[in-house]
């Protein structure tokens, strides 16, 4: 592995965690946002929104290399 790797690696995937994490956040406030009807009519409760936002790939890949 070179320098220039070893240095970058740790902030990119820093920065990639943020980023993802904010989108799923903004998701989440958006989903929440809807009326429980509103909701209802694209087929979710709000129990579902962690779980759809949150996908379990994103727990699987957590802290590998890209």
């Amino acid at each position: 592995m070179t320098l220039f790797k070893k240095i970058y690696t740790l902030p990119y995937r820093y920065w990639k965690y943020l980023m993802t994490w904010q989108m799923h956040r903004d998701t989440i406030k958006h989903l929440n946002r809807l009326s429980n009807r509103d909701l209802r009519d694209i087929g979710l409760t709000r129990g579902d929104i962690n779980n759809l936002v949150w996908m379990k790939k994103d727990f699987e890949e957590q802290g590998k290399d890209d």
